[in-house]
């Protein structure tokens, strides 16, 4: 798979979309640089020590408390079942 990208002022380059997920490359993981020569850069996934840390970054944060998320839920669903009962009668 061929694709394209540039250098920032930074020095930072974006890895395209279909590249990470091809190699399942999520925020955070961590990558060697080695300079194989005639202008070739080779860029490796480092092998965690620990396999959780290679984990990291997978799951996206919520932004939101799941638990109050959780209860207003739950609140909806009892106004939904009480508006039912008050309606059959």
């Amino acid at each position: 798979m061929k694709a394209e990208t540039r250098v920032t002022s930074k020095g930072q380059v974006v890895i395209p979309k279909l590249v990470r997920e091809r190699l399942r490359w999520v925020p955070g993981t961590q990558l060697a640089v080695e300079e194989v020569g005639d202008g070739t850069v080779r860029l490796a996934p480092l092998r965690a020590a620990d396999p959780i840390d290679s984990l990291y970054g997978c799951l996206k944060a919520h932004s939101r408390d799941p638990l109050a998320e959780l209860e207003a839920e739950h609140l909806a669903e009892i106004e939904t079942d009480e508006h039912w009962r008050h309606r059959s009668r």
